[in-house]
Formats: structure tokens, C-alpha cells, sequence
């Protein structure tokens, strides 16, 4: 992926409803683009910029301030549109849709893991398209209305000393309170929530033959991956000991699977990047969030821990 600089460079307008919806449309073939430009326009949209390789994308985007990037996947150029989109998206929250006449498995995964708030498979009809930029803007707007109010709740937080002392993560008591209110906030509007139980796998034996300030570091280590997994707007925390949990939200069920693959994921790059005296190793579980059930969170969490724990066994049973 190409280098970008660290600053936010632009901000995702908050603008005034009457005004057009400004998009950056990114296409390499030049009459795909002219008529996605047309239909853009005709259904009252304002193009503000059109780019055909993925570097010139980046570039357009902190210039022009984009509420929306329509991305064609498949850019010739050093880097393709699923990299662009990241390169982007590291800069600011900009909602992505993509554009793909890709319909394999692998591209469709590394499509949905950048976290895009839509993708149409070519050919598609004009109201898809509609739809697909009508739904990805009111999420985006709902998303950073909900990143405010648990922004304030974190502050609320930290000021409460409802931190772990040792991981910085929110402890026990800043779960349940922040989770509590992540779940009638989601009961009310209707979100879609994940929730991830983790034990840290061979803690013991690490403060056993290592020593327990190697069993504290493992500890931290944990808890980075686990920043680095997570949204800043999800609630993770150390219940104690070697138990994690995570509060997420999501776009719909299938992203269980796809934040348990990138936890998964990250653990083998940070295993593979650190020199350590033993590998950050997790056993995860997770179950989806229903707000029409009538579950407390101390419920939902036992069954993520259930569901870990038939992890763990069909993995002794692939190992035995």
C-alpha cells in the first residue's frame, strides 16, 4: 500500500441537508466513468471529482473533501481500489461503496474486512445504486452521532477510574457500564451489536516458567492487538484475569466471522513482527447481539463464552 501522511487532511462534511451529496468517483475505464458521472447527476448527486488510479484517488480525496467515495475494485495502477480505500480511510471516515465485477471469495473478503458501507457486483440498475448511496450516508451520519455520545461516555469513563490499570482497556465495571448503555442504545435504534469473549490463551504457563512480569506483558500485548482489531467506537475491555471481551458494532451478522478472521489475523502478524518469549495465542467466541431478545449483558456474554469453548473443543478434536 502507498504511504500516506499521518494528517487528517480532510473532513467528512456534516453539511446542510439541501445541498447535493458530494462524491469522488474512482473508475478506470473512461466511458464506465462518464456514465456513472451521467447517472450520479441525474439522480442528484454532485460528482466532485473523477479518478482513475488509486494513487490519484488518495490524492482527489484530501482535496476535495468527498461525502462519498463510489470505488471501482479493480484499478490498474500500483495499488487497487481495496488499497486506496484503506489509504482513505486512514485519513478520515469516509464511506465507501464498491465496485466490482469480482464475485470470488477472496476479493470479496478483503472487499468487506476495509469495513465499506456498501458494494454492488456489475451490471447493477440505477436504483441500486441509489439505494446502496442512500443507505451507506444515513449509517455514516447514525455512526458519528453514536461516536459522539460514546465518546462523552468514555470521558465519563476515564473520569469514573473505570480503566484497567494494567491494560488500559476498560475494566469489568467501565464494560458494564458502557455495554449497558451500547445495548439500550442499540434496543432503541435498532444497531446491529457483536460481542466477543477472549481468553488469553497458556497464561499460567507463561507466568510459570517466565515470570509474571512476562505474564503482564502478555497481557498488554493483548490488549494492543485488540485496540488494533477494534474500532475506537467499540467498547473492549478486561473482565479479569485472562478473560477479554468486546462490545462491536456491525453492519450485519456476517461481520462476526469477519472481525474474528482480522483478530485472528492480527495475532499472527503481531506474533511474526515482536520478539517475544512466547506467542499472544487467543481463544475467541462470539455471538450477535439481538436487541429483541430480553438478555442482560452478563447473558449474551455466556453465550460467547459457550460459543469459545466449542471452538477450543473442535480444536482438541482436530489436534487429538
Amino acid at each position: 500500500m502507498v504511504n500516506v501522511e499521518p494528517e487528517k487532511l480532510f473532513a467528512i462534511a456534516d453539511s446542510a441537508e439541501a445541498d447535493p451529496i458530494s462524491i469522488l468517483l474512482v473508475e478506470d475505464e473512461g466511458l464506465i466513468a462518464r456514465d456513472l458521472e451521467d447517472t450520479l447527476t441525474r439522480l442528484g448527486y454532485r460528482v466532485s471529482g473523477i479518478a482513475s488510479e488509486g494513487t490519484q484517488a488518495i490524492e482527489m480525496a484530501r482535496e476535495l473533501h468527498p461525502q462519498l467515495v463510489v470505488m471501482d475494485v479493480g484499478l490498474r495502477g500500483e495499488i487497487d481500489g481495496i488499497e486506496a480505500a484503506c489509504a482513505i480511510q486512514e485519513e478520515a471516515p469516509v464511506p465507501v461503496i464498491f465496485l466490482t465485477g469480482h464475485s470470488d471469495t477472496a476479493t470479496l473478503q478483503r472487499a468487506v474486512m476495509t469495513g465499506p458501507l456498501g458494494y454492488l457486483t456489475k451490471p447493477f440498475q440505477e436504483a441500486d445504486l441509489r439505494g446502496a448511496i442512500e443507505v451507506a450516508i444515513h449509517k455514516h451520519r447514525a455512526d458519528i452521532e453514536r461516536r459522539e455520545r460514546e465518546e462523552h461516555l468514555r470521558r465519563s469513563a476515564e473520569n469514573r477510574s473505570l480503566i484497567d490499570e494494567l491494560t488500559q482497556l476498560n475494566n469489568r465495571r467501565g464494560f458494564f457500564e458502557l455495554g449497558g448503555q451500547a445495548l439500550e442504545t442499540a434496543r432503541s435504534e435498532q444497531h446491529v451489536l457483536g460481542l466477543f469473549f477472549m481468553d488469553l490463551n497458556g497464561l499460567k504457563q507463561i507466568n510459570d516458567t517466565l515470570g509474571h512480569l512476562s505474564g503482564d506483558d502478555a497481557l498488554r500485548d493483548t490488549a494492543e492487538v485488540l485496540r488494533n482489531t477494534f474500532r475506537g467506537s467499540d467498547i473492549v475491555a478486561r473482565l479479569g484475569g485472562d478473560e477479554f471481551v468486546a462490545l462491536a458494532h456491525l453492519h450485519s451478522e456476517r461481520d462476526l466471522e469477519t472481525l474474528c478472521s482480522r483478530l485472528r489475523e492480527h495475532l499472527r502478524e503481531f506474533n511474526a513482527s515482536r520478539q517475544r518469549s512466547y506467542e499472544v495465542d487467543l481463544s475467541i467466541g462470539a455471538t450477535l447481539v439481538d436487541g429483541r431478545a430480553d438478555l442482560n449483558l452478563e447473558e449474551f456474554i455466556a453465550r460467547a463464552d459457550e460459543a469459545m469453548y466449542q471452538e477450543k473443543r473442535a480444536a482438541s478434536g482436530r489436534n487429538s
